[in-house]
């Protein structure tokens, strides 16, 4: 791709996902006084920013993007008196446009080794756990039962490497949460499995009743992160970072928290 574009590209103000308590690395101490100015920086360029549909972090909703990070990004996007592009893809394209330079950041990316190396790691968002959901009734339980049945997964996601590590046969790959979840329902999955807030709101965004569906095992855990570009600026890090600061400082990220995770 010469450029980052879609069919579902949004215009909205930069989107950076936070979740609190912030990171030591990131945030200053309570003791220490917030920086009331942004650093200072030579030009505003409007930067590229992409996601896929993931609640509760981004999604595209009836009445046009939302969800956690999305609402977030553009109180610090506000901050900094900027108004840059999120572009919507399936979720395995949205890493490879930022590990490539085509676009500025994504979101939430989990840190793992074959990653570390690949993005600048700039805020920290939130601690996963990653779960087999099957449908209610399902016998297939614990990792050994599972080994043998179809499982499906995001595609592009690095918890597939945890299957394989396990030995598990059967691994399919799906775009996203809405095809998954089609699939489960369907039949033609014995599970999916995927980070558990972000599967759950899924299924009621999805029409599903949470009811119909039962945890079978868990496996593996993973940090989150607004992962950016190799080629951000320094400036333009700390111009992010000033603006979490502030808003953690004010309380717009505890109240953003409530409203999505509570």
């Amino acid at each position: 791709m010469d450029t980052v574009c879609s069919r579902r590209q949004v215009c909205a103000l930069a989107a950076l996902p936070l979740f609190p308590p912030p990171p030591a690395h990131a945030v200053q101490s309570s003791a220490e006084p917030f920086a009331t100015n942004a650093p200072a920086a030579k030009e505003a360029v409007p930067l590229s920013w992409v996601a896929g549909d993931l609640p509760p972090f981004a999604w595209q909703g009836q009445l046009g993007p939302e969800g956690y990070a999305y609402d977030l990004a553009q109180l610090m996007a506000e901050r900094l008196g900027r108004r840059d592009t999120v572009s919507f893809f399936p979720w395995a394209r949205a890493v490879r446009l930022v590990e490539t330079g085509e676009a500025g950041g994504v979101f939430p990316l989990a840190r793992t080794p074959d990653r570390e190396h690949k993005f600048r790691w700039l805020i920290l968002l939130m601690h996963v756990s990653y779960s087999f959901v099957g449908r209610t009734g399902e016998r297939a339980r614990g990792l050994s039962a599972l080994r043998a049945a179809r499982i499906g997964v995001l595609r592009g996601s690095p918890i597939i490497r945890n299957l394989q590590a396990e030995r598990f046969r059967h691994i399919i790959e799906a775009k996203d949460y809405r095809e998954l979840l089609r699939m489960l329902h369907g039949g033609m999955l014995t599970a999916i499995y995927a980070g558990t807030p972000m599967l759950n709101a899924a299924i009621e965004l999805n029409g599903y009743a949470r009811s119909d569906f039962l945890t079978l095992a868990s496996l593996g855990e993973a940090d989150l992160y607004m992962g950016v570009s190799l080629r951000m600026a320094e400036t333009e890090v700390e111009r992010w970072l000033w603006a979490y600061q502030q808003l953690v400082a004010d309380g717009s990220v505890a109240r953003l928290h409530q409203r999505y995770l509570k």
